[in-house]
């Protein structure tokens, strides 16, 4: 009897404390975004996006961000009532004014749905054969197959009433309609009914869902009601559900139900109700919503309060509020009585029995309250470290030392040695050591790192680490040994020590943590993944893990995940846990831990305390559906999901991504990578990212994340654009410069060309004229001398000299005639050169009477030769012309010159016969075959059948 008596009572009071308890519920209302507090409904898309019907408007949210749709984005009507989520990935929305659905991103009406526009639709549901099923508020429900009219049931078909709250199917295909005066079935085509006539405990009925095993959980205005072969049982507060007015139902992973009523919410294991009520953390009593999301997570639709996303009953959080003394929570510890007592800043001591605290009377006892630590010795005694002094209870009685006994005041830490010494460490006078009832301190002065000491430990070898603002000092057989950055510590203000099970000494600082490998401090930081620097305490519990507190909550870390793995395994070996998870702050204090029998976690903060148990966390093992929610270009949006083309302006881009993880959005870690500029996946735990003063080019911006767990999202988004280069950086761009630059050059060097033609031209015209004007005058006026010596008395021999004076003069004459002709640029034309070769034939043929023939009609006179092409084929013509004069016994001679597309052909012959047999070469001849060279031509010399020459070639002629 006395047992039994024993374990109700335990029993009891661990109901009390549950009901004492503050759970982890995260609440998003208005002020987060949402567009009303009142939820109607809740739903989770194929994509991990939870949509919130409201009374204004309907809600998209990732975690972190709502956002809003209203009637100008293409609703029927701002006011939602109820939300599905279709096979096919389509969620659908039922509002005051009929149906719409979400796909694509963006709303859509069903034309053949029209007749719901004037109507109220509150349930949805789509049967296993694909049929749509559409309840209203007061007209009966709509059956609807896609590409079909709809078909109405109502009263006069048979229902039990219009108002169809909410609709699910059996294994048996029955389809069950949930009304406000009871229960429907479609059973083979027929309606049957079910009210409080037929058995049913209460037709008031707000909800309706089917388990795995086919049982059907009936929410109602009486209770939950459970249907199971063929009966109904009826479950409400006098069985433990927090309110007989049940508004939702939710039925979870592992079977149990979530009910929400009006004055909380409860869930039911199949044994017994845990409630949760404003209490417990919710917004407000009356819930009128509820899902279960793809993470398990619970969400829970308030009247009035938003929506509460339920993490988990592993945390467990008291405050001021709950009865706390203060929320500054510095330390724990049991007492020889076995009571559990909480150390606060400013509140004392108090203990936690049954869900209550009290202080037994103690805090008046002490000198002061400002407690620092707490620590029970193998006497049973607990020591109390305050900061104007110390004392311990022993026995229900308090001894407070006095200044004479204590001098030393803000004691941070007491530790009982094997010897059974005890190490008293103050935050400026040292380490006292208390020993054979008398105090000893030990200062900087005896070989301290600083005076300022926080705490200290033993290690397995006897020796004492102690932790000071100066490093770590090891004491070991009256030796002082001090280990500081120097050493390997991160940091030389270490706040915690930590002895772990193998023996390893841990400490923890401002800088992060370190580990004692024989010889010297190995350090870990937040560039090794620690997620803070400052790390005010480390604790190893049962199974072996680490708990570091934090700035930012409070870290798991997995020390064999982190020594055996590689180094992206070594960033997962550190997990936090935080506001999202249900921890009361971030800010943890400093030496506030401590592992109770049943392995529970108690964490001080800086807003209270949270009790956690490791055991009943699982983390999150569903990885994060990511999504790249905008590009935001210059100012400019654009879809993701469409590759776009951008200027060579428009280069500065944001990307925004949101990983859709409800249980820590704020602990996503995101890789991402734009080909062409980063090197290789860049981590971030922003959401977005922006790159400035993009080049040119082509490019692909992939992102995925992964959660708290290290699970992977198991796609990568991807957004590809181009940036265009500008004009001057295009190919045509490049060939239209070069074309220009080969021009401006061809420009200059044919004008600098031009320049030196026709300076050329006045040089030649200028030579031409001297020499005529001066060597040729003076050369006649020789040959005129020449004569008038010879009309006077002289010798024959003088006489003959002077002729020979006189026609060498005019020879000369004559040859500086033809120079004078051919440097000329008055003479390079065409016409010019017909012209000097009929002058020249007229002058050497006509003693011959030769008929000469021309043949010139195919010449532009107009067209001017090269000065070498001129004078070369006019010496050749002269030498041809010699030749005749001397040699042909002929009486006609035919010139035929002409130039067409660049060839040029010149043929003078005779119609003789005396140059048959004559030999083929000579001066002359080799001659004309020189100058012929000399332009680049071909000569043909023919005297076989009288005399030709014929010269051809492709010659220069402008």
């Amino acid at each position: 009897m006395k047992r039994l008596l024993l374990i109700v009572l335990v029993i009891v009071g661990f109901t009390e404390l549950l009901e004492a308890q503050r759970y982890p519920f995260r609440t998003f209302s208005i002020e987060e975004g949402l567009s009303e507090s009142v939820v109607y409904d809740l739903a989770q898309d194929d994509e991990g996006y939870v949509w919130l019907a409201t009374g204004y408007g309907l809600n998209r949210f990732d975690g972190i961000r709502f956002q809003n749709y209203f009637e100008e984005h293409g609703l029927n009507s701002s006011r939602i009532r109820s939300l599905f989520k279709d096979s096919k990935g389509k969620i659908w929305i039922g509002s005051e004014a009929g149906v719409n659905y979400w796909h694509a991103d963006s709303i859509h009406s069903v034309p053949a749905l029209s007749s719901l526009r004037n109507m109220t639709v509150i349930s949805m549901y789509e049967d296993r054969l694909g049929d749509f099923w559409f309840g209203t508020d007061g007209n009966g429900v709509w059956q609807y197959s896609e590409g079909q009219l709809l078909t109405q049931y109502s009263t006069s078909n048979g229902m039990v009433d219009n108002r169809i709250r909410a609709i699910a199917e059996r294994d048996n295909g029955e389809i069950w309609f949930a009304t406000r005066e009871g229960i429907t079935i479609l059973r083979d085509g027929n309606f049957v009914n079910i009210t409080e006539d037929d058995g049913l405990p209460n037709q008031r009925i707000r909800d309706l869902k089917v388990d795995e095993n086919n049982t059907v959980w009936i929410g109602t205005r009486g209770g939950l009601i459970k249907y199971e072969g063929d009966q109904f049982i009826q479950l409400d507060e006098d069985d433990g559900l927090v309110n007989d007015l049940v508004q939702t139902l939710s039925i979870a992973e592992d079977g149990g139900i979530w009910v929400g009523t009006e004055e909380g919410a409860s869930f039911y294991d199949g044994n017994a109700f845990q409630n949760y009520t404003v209490e417990s953390g919710l917004s407000t009593e009356m819930m009128f919503s509820s899902m279960l999301d793809l993470e398990g997570n619970i969400w829970l639709g308030s009247y009035g309060g938003g929506v509460n996303l339920f993490l988990g009953n592993y945390f467990a959080n008291y405050d001021v509020e709950h009865g706390l003394s203060s929320k500054l929570v510095t330390s724990f510890a049991k007492d020889g009585a076995d009571r559990f007592w909480i150390a606060t800043y400013g509140g004392g001591i108090t203990s936690l029995e049954n869900g209550t605290f009290n202080d037994h009377n103690v805090n008046s006892r002490l000198p002061d309250n400002q407690v620092y630590t707490l620590f029970t010795d193998s006497e049973e005694r607990m020591w109390i470290g305050m900061g104007e002094g110390l004392a311990y209870i022993k026995d229900g009685r308090v001894k407070a030392f006095s200044d004479d006994e204590f001098p030393y005041p803000r004691v941070r830490n007491v530790m009982e040695a094997s010897d059974g010494t005890y190490w008293i460490s103050t935050y400026d006078d040292g380490i006292i050591h208390y020993r054979n009832g008398e105090f000893f301190q030990i200062t900087s002065d005896d070989g301290l790192a600083s005076n300022r000491v926080l705490i200290s430990i033993e290690g397995d070898d006897g020796s004492v680490w102690i932790a000071t603002y100066g490093g770590i000092t090891r004491f070991k057989e009256g030796e002082f040994q001090s280990f500081a950055i120097q050493e390997g510590l991160p940091n030389n203000a270490v706040m915690n020590l930590l002895k772990d099970d193998k023996g390893r000494i841990w400490a923890s600082t401002f800088g992060g943590i370190a580990w004692f490998d024989g010889l010297k401090f190995q350090s870990i930081t937040q560039d090794d993944g620690l997620p803070d620097r400052v790390c005010y305490f480390i604790h190893q519990n049962e199974n072996g893990l680490y708990w570091i507190g934090t700035t930012e909550g409070v870290v798991r870390f997995d020390a064999d995940e982190y020594f055996n793995g590689d180094p992206e395994e070594q960033r997962q070996a550190f997990k936090v846990l935080n506001k999202e998870q249900g921890l009361i702050a971030n800010e943890l204090n400093l030496g506030a831990v401590y592992e109770d029998e049943q392995g529970y976690l108690w964490f001080g903060t800086v807003e209270g305390l949270s009790r956690f148990n490791p055991k009943a966390y699982k983390g999150n093992q569903v990885p994060p559906k990511v999504h790249i929610v905008g590009v935001n270009v210059s100012g400019r949006e654009y879809r993701p999901d469409e590759r776009f083309l951008l200027s060579h302006e428009e280069n500065n881009i944001e990307f925004q991504y949101a990983g859709l993880n409800f249980t820590a959005p704020n602990q996503i870690l995101y890789e991402y990578k734009l080909n062409g500029i980063d090197n290789g996946w860049q981590q971030t735990s922003a959401r977005s990212v922006k790159y400035p003063s993009l080049p040119p080019g082509e490019y692909t911006f992939q992102v995925h994340a992964r959660n708290i767990n290290g699970a992977w999202s198991p796609d990568i988004e991807k957004v590809k654009f181009t940036i265009t280069a500008p004009f001057w950086m295009q190919w045509w761009f490049w060939i239209l410069m070069l074309a220009v630059v080969v021009g401006i050059i061809s420009l200059f060097y044919n004008y600098y060309r031009a320049r030196k033609m026709i300076d050329i031209e006045r040089m030649r015209v200028r030579i031409a004229s001297d020499l005529h004007d001066d060597v040729g005058a003076s050369l006649t006026e020789i040959a005129l001398q020449s004569d008038f010596l010879q009309a006077g008395d002289a010798d024959t021999e003088f006489k003959k000299s002077l002729e020979q004076i006189g026609k060498q003069c005019r020879k000369i004459v004559s040859s500086l005639d033809d120079i004078v002709w051919s440097i000329d640029a008055r003479n390079d034309t065409l016409g010019d050169l017909t012209d000097r070769m009929q002058d020249y034939i007229l002058h050497t043929l006509e003693s011959k009477n030769m008929q000469v023939n021309y043949d010139f009609d195919n010449l532009n006179m107009e067209n001017k030769l090269p000065v070498s092409v001129k004078e070369n084929v006019y010496l050749i013509f002269k030498e041809a012309v010699n030749n005749i004069a001397k040699y042909s016994n002929g009486d006609r001679v035919d010139i035929k010159m002409e130039n067409q597309n660049g060839y040029f052909e010149f043929l003078i012959a005779d119609n003789g016969t005396s140059g048959k047999g004559t030999k083929k070469t000579g001066h002359g001849l080799r001659n004309m075959d020189m100058r012929a060279k000399r332009i680049g031509a071909d000569i043909t010399i023919n005297t076989e059948d009288g005399y030709s020459i014929k010269v051809e070639g492709k010659l220069n002629t402008n």
